[in-house]
């Protein structure tokens, strides 16, 4: 018998409402900022404890709320923003669905103190799972200040889905950088448990507010980019070929003001770096769309992250053709050079480490031709010759018995095909080998074996700065000893830098902002695992980053080098994402390809 229908009580439909627009600490930190800069506020400040697991306040200094409107904050669908249907199409500001403060207080503690310019006295006000306890007069600045506490108190349920404190501080911290991006005019500071971690100073423009919060690295290697179709505007900076990063979360998108989150948009600028960057790498972007209130539809998500457009192919192409005329107008850094492989011919060398070939520019760089014979000069010597019996001792006994190996000691080096695949014959057949996947398991090897014996890292000559976002800053705190035990001295420097003092032996030649950049978003993606599986995706990721690239010539010496090496590296079947290593094709498929079988 089927159940009658009922209407949800309106304790139960707000918890509803917040569990689609409080997700965790920076839903909140967003509401509340978005509500400010409604306001008109030129100064914000967010206080939190515990990564906002335990406490937010965001206090700013704008217009204020009249007393008598207090009590309406925390009814469901009372907004100052629209009164009529007509007014959607029209909406100019952050919040307009009339939820957030309702949603906020039903499922934690809010306490609101406020006060306008022009009033006497301002007002105070305390909301405690959806029901107002108090209303009284109050003396404070002008402007609001709204504390919200005992987060998911009623809900428990909900609580045990937060992320760690980093994590959660770390998301905040996103949130707030998002919306300072687009207001360059207002000054944000964050502080987290009683330390400052974010400033962003009110600044003239946006390309110096990207400075602020983005670094000077991404300045420096970006191009400032315009477009315009009819009424549609694009604006931003784009970064130069040669700045990459291991995933798509440096493309921050506005629509007339507003951050979103937009597939379309975001292939559209994937599209125009297809053919000059790096596949599985993503470039970093800040663009901002400005449009008619009437041709995109904002009312479409709860928390507002999505819209919908009314042209959305000539948007597409808008943003599509825009970057790709920038990309194809930059050119590669003067200073920009090929990490070529060492032979080894010194005893520095000789210690089992790759060092970085002195090089000229790409651009003056002559081809190298080798012929067969002098490349087989280069693997008759002993290099290629050493069977799985001279493995030392640890080595041989991290490999398994039964697992396949690769072995050089019956092939002949051909050459090199596509800048990529090495090519030996032997009676037995052809063998392909990936020299990128073949590097980043014989890296991946050394690196976990340096760091189970706790091997010593090589200190910088200079120790280098990187600026990150205090977002990512946030996440490195919880990591620097881990990253020690591999090898990777760094120290916090301030709110938005990090200083390298030392890399693991085998990372050395590598630029360290690069690497910190990829280690960044692999922190990120990673809070919740076991700390075991962490540093094994760590290394993984600093292996790929130091691994000799596609499209990279060598000579027969680094050849045999390479060879020589994978030869004496455990599990040398497959790479340290899965991929094999080496694909065989025996003189029996060969022969029937040709039709003689």
């Amino acid at each position: 018998m089927s159940k009658r229908i009922a209407v949800l009580s309106e304790e139960v439909a707000n918890q509803i409402a917040a569990g689609e627009v409080v997700e965790r600490p920076a839903s909140i930190v967003k509401e509340l900022v978005e509500n400010a800069l409604d306001a008109g506020a030129g100064d914000i400040r967010i206080e939190l404890v515990r990564g906002g697991c335990e406490s937010i306040r965001v206090t700013d200094n704008g217009s204020g709320i009249l007393r008598d409107d207090v009590a309406l904050v925390f009814e469901r669908h009372a907004t100052s923003k629209i009164s009529r249907i007509d007014d959607l199409g029209r909406i100019a500001s952050f919040g307009f669905r009339g939820e957030a403060m309702a949603s906020i207080a039903s499922v934690a503690r809010v306490d609101l103190l406020t006060r306008r310019p022009e009033d006497l006295a301002g007002t105070k006000a305390a909301v405690e799972a959806g029901f107002i306890s108090e209303i009284a007069p109050a003396g404070l600045p002008p402007g609001t200040q709204i504390t919200v506490t005992k987060l998911f108190a009623n809900v428990p349920a909900r609580r045990k889905f937060l992320k760690t404190e980093a994590t959660e501080q770390s998301a905040c911290l996103d949130a707030v950088t998002r919306l300072a991006l687009v207001h360059p005019h207002v000054r944000f500071s964050v502080v987290a448990d009683g330390r400052e971690v974010f400033a962003a100073p009110a600044a003239k423009d946006v390309s110096r507010r990207i400075a602020m919060v983005l670094g000077q690295d991404f300045v420096g290697r970006s191009r400032e980019i315009g477009g315009q179709r009819g009424p549609v505007r694009l604006r931003g900076f784009v970064s130069t070929p040669d700045f990459t990063r291991s995933n798509a979360k440096g493309i921050f998108l506005f629509v007339n003001s507003r951050f979103i989150r937009d597939a379309s948009l975001g292939h559209a600028v994937l599209a125009a770096y297809r053919q000059v960057i790096e596949p599985r790498r993503y470039p970093a972007a800040v663009l901002f769309l400005d449009l008619p209130g009437e041709d995109v539809d904002v009312n479409v998500h709860p928390a507002k992250l999505e819209v919908r457009f009314k042209n959305s192919r000539e948007i597409y192409d808008l943003v599509a053709t825009t970057v790709a005329q920038a990309l194809a107008a930059a050119r590669t850094a003067p200073d920009a050079v090929a990490y070529r492989l060492a032979p080894r011919e010194s005893s520095s060398a000789a210690s089992g480490f790759w060092k970085p070939r002195e090089t000229a520019p790409l651009r003056e760089r002559p081809a190298e031709v080798y012929t067969r014979r002098n490349l087989q000069q280069a693997i008759e010597t002993d290099w290629l010759r050493r069977s799985e019996s001279t493995l030392p001792a640890t080595e041989a006994a991290q490999a398994k018995p039964d697992a396949p190996r690769i072995t050089f000691a019956d092939r002949g080096y051909l050459g090199q095909f596509a800048g990529t695949y090495l090519a030996f014959g032997g009676s037995d057949g052809l063998t392909l080998i990936d020299q990128h996947a073949a590097h980043e398991r014989i890296i991946l090897e050394r690196l976990k074996a340096s760091a189970a014996s706790r091997g010593a890292s090589q200190p910088l000559l200079m120790p280098e700065v990187v600026s990150l976002p205090p977002a990512q800053i946030a996440l490195f705190a919880d990591a620097l000893e881990l990253l020690s035990n591999i090898g990777l001295e760094l120290e916090i420097f301030g709110r938005d830098a990090l200083v390298v003092k030392a890399l693991p032996a085998d990372l050395i030649g590598v630029p360290p902002a690069d690497l910190i950049s990829d280690l960044a978003d692999q922190l990120a993606g990673e809070a919740k695992l076991s700390l075991a599986c962490r540093k094994e995706k760590i290394l993984a990721s600093l292996a790929c980053r130091a691994a000799i690239k596609a499209n990279t010539s060598l000579c027969g010496e680094e050849v045999a080098t390479l060879c020589r090496d994978l030869e004496q590296t455990p599990f040398n079947a497959t790479c340290p994402h899965g991929r094999p290593v080496s694909v065989h094709f025996s003189l029996y498929e060969i022969e029937r390809l040709f039709k003689r079988r």
